[in-house]
Formats: structure tokens, C-alpha cells, sequence
């Protein structure tokens, strides 16, 4: 692969194949896109940050920073329409997994009702600690083939993947924190039994 040079005067970058090679007696070398830039510095003496059009000039005040602020903005709506929805399939009701409702019941529980297990499932399934993990799941399985739709039998594979178990049970620990803070406010506000005052001692 050719490699890519800058014009030691202007700071463009010269094409492969084109510009010219100019090397002092005591070793120094200097590469020029044009014979102006070569003029400019070796006959006429001048200092690239000293020369409006140069690169060096527009870094000394401020323009290239500018620019390429400008530019990046320009693109980051074009990388934006680029991205993809992704529909997630994800069973639903009785088709819920056992061993994920055996591990919330275990982990929150137990003996939760079966309405209380399907919103936690829910929950979970709407986080984004779930997407974040499924999709990258996905990504990796099918590799350059862009990903627009993940069905139940997808699921079911993350599911029992390490991803797929560590995912679960991390969301589990932050959930059983929330629980558990919520049931301990209530006994945080009971008032403590006023003290009984204790009879005196009659004097013997």
C-alpha cells in the first residue's frame, strides 16, 4: 500500500505517484505537492505558519479545529440514518421460561404470585441492560449479516448462553436492591413505643 505524505510547505497531502522529493546537503527533506509551495519556501524564504493558505497558518488561528468540528457534525446525521430498528420477539404470558421464573422467585420471593413474576419478566425484557445484551449477542452470532429481527428461538438460545444467564442475574442483583430498600422504609417510619416512665421507690 503506497504510503500517504504532507507537502512540507501547504500541509496537503501529495497523491502517490506525483509531488517532488527535495533533499539539503546536510540531510533535511523536504516534500512539495507543487512548484509554488517549492518556490515559496526555498527561493522566496517564506514560513508556512506566516502564509494564510497553508495548513500551519489555519491551525495557528483556530480554522482547522473549526472545520473539522463542522465536518463531523456534517456526518453525524448521515451515521444516524444509518441506524436500524431491531424487533425483539420475546415470549409472553405462559410462554414464559420456567428456569427464569424459578430464578426470580428465588431471587425476590418466594412463593411469588404469578402476576408479581410476569411484571418483574416484563421489566426486564424492556431494560436496557437486556437490549444491550441480546443485540450484541446477535451481532456476534451472525457476524457481517446486519441484524434487523430476533425471534423467540433467538431468545430462547440467549437465554441459556453465559451472556445470556450473566445478563439475567446481574439485572436480578440491582432489582433485589430495589426491593429490598422498598421494604424496609415502612418499618423506617414506624414510631418506636413511647418509654414507660417507671414508679418511684418509696423511701423505706
Amino acid at each position: 500500500m503506497p504510503t500517504r505524505r504532507s507537502c512540507s510547505f501547504c500541509g496537503n497531502e501529495i497523491e502517490p505517484g506525483t509531488g517532488k522529493m527535495f533533499i539539503r546537503k546536510d540531510g533535511t527533506v523536504f516534500l512539495f505537492c507543487s512548484h509554488k509551495c517549492q518556490a515559496n519556501m526555498l527561493k522566496l524564504g517564506r514560513v508556512p505558519r506566516w502564509t494564510p493558505w497553508t495548513q500551519a497558518f489555519r491551525r495557528a488561528a483556530g480554522r482547522v479545529a473549526a472545520e473539522e468540528a463542522v465536518a463531523v457534525a456534517e456526518e453525524a446525521p448521515a451515521a444516524g440514518a444509518l441506524a436500524v430498528e431491531i424487533t425483539i420477539e420475546t415470549p409472553k404470558g405462559k410462554d414464559i421460561p420456567a428456569d427464569l421464573s424459578d430464578l426470580i422467585d428465588k431471587r425476590i420471593g418466594p412463593d411469588l404470585p404469578r402476576g408479581e413474576l410476569e411484571r418483574h419478566y416484563s421489566d426486564f425484557v424492556a431494560s436496557n441492560a437486556f437490549h444491550t445484551s441480546i443485540v450484541g449477542w446477535s451481532k456476534k452470532k451472525h457476524g457481517a449479516k446486519p441484524v434487523t429481527r430476533i425471534d423467540k428461538a433467538e431468545f430462547l438460545a440467549w437465554k441459556d448462553s453465559p451472556e445470556g444467564r450473566r445478563s439475567f442475574k446481574s439485572w436480578l442483583d440491582g432489582r433485589w436492591q430495589e426491593v429490598k430498600g422498598r421494604k424496609r422504609e415502612p418499618a423506617e417510619e414506624e414510631e418506636a413505643p413511647a418509654p414507660t416512665a417507671k414508679k418511684a421507690r418509696k423511701g423505706k
